[in-house]
């Protein structure tokens, strides 16, 4: 950005100390998880725009997980003698971005946010697949059937309901089922009563 250059890592120290840094601080220079530096024109200038010890994740914005994440730095060179730099990354959730993408800019002074969009900041959610589902339900009518098959043919068991596997707990949940829609229907009358101003109290 101008003569100012940008040397970051996401989720450590960067793997090398700029020149600049080098050049200002000499054998004390440290290792950051993000660096603003100048070289031009014989001057030069070094600012840590963070600490790595100070990573804090969250949410842009608590209310809508699907627009990205944050990741904050802090603790950095001072700027003006009380406030340290930190360095802010938005991941904005793209899904049209392949791959991890890359930062699009860098914003602030101080407080410096770097917007990076990348599909990897997208929420995931647990895949419904209807295919998936159709062939648990296939599979579950065929145990059935060969397991009536080799109870009636097998085992010489007459050809009713209790030559079916699990009869008892398939009746049961038969029944509870039933007893569920039962109730629900039940309850339908008391309601419209209650809520009948013209019904008599």
């Amino acid at each position: 950005r101008g003569a100012w250059r940008f040397d970051v890592n996401v989720c450590a120290n960067t793997n090398r100390i700029p020149p600049a840094c080098k050049s200002e601080y000499g054998e004390t220079a440290r290792l950051a998880p993000g660096y603003q530096t100048l070289m031009k024109d014989g001057e030069t200038a070094c600012y840590y725009m963070g600490n790595v010890n100070t990573a804090v994740w969250g949410l842009l914005d608590e209310n809508k997980p699907e627009d990205g994440v944050k990741l904050t730095y802090s603790a950095g060179t001072k700027c003006d003698g009380s406030t340290g730099r930190s360095m802010e990354y938005h991941f904005i959730c793209d899904p049209q971005v392949e791959g991890p993408g890359q930062p699009v800019t860098v914003a602030g002074e101080c407080r410096f946010m770097i917007i990076w969009q990348s599909q990897l900041a997208c929420p995931s959610y647990p895949a419904y697949s209807p295919l998936l589902a159709l062939w648990a339900v296939l599979l579950l009518a065929l145990y059935l059937i060969v397991g009536f098959a080799y109870n009636v043919l097998g085992n010489g068991m007459p050809p009713s309901l209790s030559a079916v596997p699990h009869s008892a707990a398939l009746a049961a949940l038969a029944m509870l089922c039933g007893e569920c829609v039962g109730g629900r229907k039940g309850d339908a009358p008391q309601e419209t009563t209650r809520l009948n101003p013209t019904a008599d109290v």
